[in-house]
């Protein structure tokens, strides 16, 4: 059975058209100049604009500290005027500091008794950017660890930047450029069962490539383990596209050939992302190979979102999750439907209300309840 047939018939028939439209009214109505894909589509920016990673996440330079205190808008609100908090510690040193808390229940389908309940310190990671003049930034992002054995995500990186055309290169450990760079690293398109990688975790190698506010262009060369491994350097990712509030567009890919375990992994992705007036739709498909000596298995995964912004530090959102991990098997889809609210009462202050049905055939039906608490600075 093809996966259109299962599918059920509402994703394709959104998801598809909507890029194939958004790509066609890019290349014919002009784009303007100018991170989260939707902040980003909101403002017609890209990721640059607000992070001082061309990839988005991590540090925020100037103008992204403003915007996270203008609660993701453009001016500054009257009562919030005298919250005059700068991260500049000097002309040349900047810190930032991002702490999440989350609270997760979940059931089984038809189950009355929650079978999880608890709390999950999701992310306390210290960044701090040098930047000792105009053409060199060194940036560390180091996450702050709680259990003996918890994950801990560090990126460290010299960003030789202010070159021509927006020329940059990028030196160390930092996450690789492809797809869309979400908060919601639980999305299909994300999780380690479909990328090759831990898109959470960082890796060893370089980039080069272009930013500016409305076009990009990235190229990397990395271990693919994140750090010193038997393994020769063999993997490389790269992603280009354009922004605007009518049209934000990119495609990236990945390749990374593992000699020791005779393995190699194709990964590609496209996505779209448009606003217009309080609504923004943002979608991405990504499909790809995985081969050795044995057998070589095609999988997919999608994802489409609404987002309607209520009002200023209000946001509603509807998205729907697809996966197949192998087109010639059956049996394991992974399908979710999530409804979620966004909350930004006061600056640095941000509320998630979170609601997700899974249909995973190889897990089961069940439901989870999220409340997350995020304190971005």
């Amino acid at each position: 059975m093809t996966p259109v047939a299962r599918l059920s018939g509402l994703f394709l028939r959104a998801l598809i058209p909507t890029l194939v439209v958004l790509t066609a009214l890019g290349l014919a109505l002009p784009m303007r100049a100018g991170a989260l894909p939707l902040y980003a589509s909101r403002e017609g920016k890209t990721c640059v604009s607000c992070h001082f990673d061309p990839n988005g996440g991590g540090m925020r330079n100037d103008f992204g500290f403003l915007y996270c205190k203008n609660r993701h808008g453009m001016d500054t609100e009257q009562k919030w005027a005298n919250v005059t908090v700068d991260p500049r510690l000097s002309e040349w040193v900047s810190i930032g500091l991002d702490t999440r808390l989350l609270y997760i229940a979940s059931h089984e389908s038809g189950g009355r008794t929650l079978q999880t309940s608890t709390f999950f310190p999701m992310q306390g990671q210290l960044n701090v950017a040098l930047t000792p003049h105009d053409y060199l930034t060194v940036v560390m992002s180091r996450g702050i660890t709680i259990d003996p054995d918890a994950f801990e995500a560090r990126e460290l990186y010299g960003l030789v930047h202010g070159l021509p055309h927006g020329l940059y290169a990028k030196l160390g450990r930092f996450r690789l450029p492809f797809g869309l760079r979400q908060d919601d690293h639980t999305s299909y398109v994300r999780v380690p069962y479909f990328l090759p990688y831990d898109s959470q975790k960082d890796d060893a190698g370089l980039e080069v490539g272009s930013a500016s506010s409305s076009r990009f262009g990235q190229l990397s060369f990395t271990n693919g383990s994140g750090t010193i491994s038997a393994e020769r350097a063999q993997t490389l990712a790269g992603k280009v596209g354009l922004s605007g509030k009518r049209l934000s567009a990119g495609l990236s890919g990945f390749h990374q050939f593992r000699e020791l375990a005779g393995t190699t992994q194709d990964r590609w992705a496209l996505y779209a992302m448009s606003t217009w007036r309080k609504f923004t739709a943002i979608g991405e498909y990504a499909g790809g190979t995985a081969e050795d000596s044995l057998r070589t298995a095609n999988l997919w995964a999608a994802f489409a979102e609404l987002d309607y912004r209520v009002a200023r530090g209000i946001n509603v959102r509807g998205k729907l999750d697809y996966l197949e991990p192998n087109r010639e098997l059956s049996g394991d889809l992974y399908r979710r439907w999530l409804v979620e609210a966004d909350l930004v009462p006061v600056p640095f202050t941000e509320v998630k209300l979170s609601f997700r049905d899974h249909h995973e055939e190889l897990i089961g039906d069940y439901q989870e309840y999220l409340v997350q608490f995020f304190f971005p600075f």
